[in-house]
């Protein structure tokens, strides 16, 4: 699950303003891929992509639902997934724009069922296999989002091998806090 926490996801999440909401599945057939997003991304706004810089993201697991895992897993989980850290969006990254950032935040791990953006709202949803094999988590994001910040949740819902059934809700902020070092 690694892979939905990387900094192109988070370019991602912060290139979402718009004004009107578009569906970007635009042939309806229940995964949305790159191309789609990025001519979505042009339908509200045209070039939406995140200012470069240095962000502060904070990330934290609200809830942890695992029936069969110990309390003490759940803890650690808890941990090591709430975090705070700074990085640096250069402007390469930030040029390379929806396709790009889309493709590598999935890792090629994720199908996008369905992305709707607009008014500085994004909501997204992803089917994804569990690092290791045999499990697949269904990803759901939604939040507020401009070109220098964003507040997103994500909850993920699926099954991890030896866990079985799990659901995860992170809280996502971040903020661009300066230029980069």
């Amino acid at each position: 699950m690694k892979y939905l926490l990387t900094p192109a996801l988070a370019a991602f999440a912060l290139t979402a303003c718009g004004s009107p909401s578009v569906d970007a599945d635009a042939d309806g057939d229940g995964n949305v891929t790159a191309a789609e997003m990025k001519e979505a991304a042009e339908a509200v706004g045209g070039d939406l992509k995140p200012e470069p810089g240095k962000y502060a993201t904070k990330m934290e697991l609200t809830e942890v639902d695992m029936p069969n895992a110990p309390q003490q897993f759940k803890d650690i989980m808890a941990s090591s997934m709430s975090q705070t850290m700074e990085y640096c969006l250069t402007p390469e990254m930030a040029e390379k724009g929806w396709e790009e950032s889309i493709k590598e935040g999935q890792n090629g791990e994720c199908d996008v069922n369905s992305f709707t953006m607009g008014g500085g709202k994004v909501d997204m949803k992803m089917t994804c296999a569990v690092e290791g094999g045999g499990g697949e988590m269904t990803v759901a994001m939604n939040g507020d989002v401009t070109s220098t910040s964003s507040d997103m949740t994500m909850t993920m819902d699926g099954t991890i091998p030896e866990l079985g059934p799990v659901k995860m809700t992170m809280d996502f902020e971040q903020e661009r806090v300066g230029d980069c070092d």
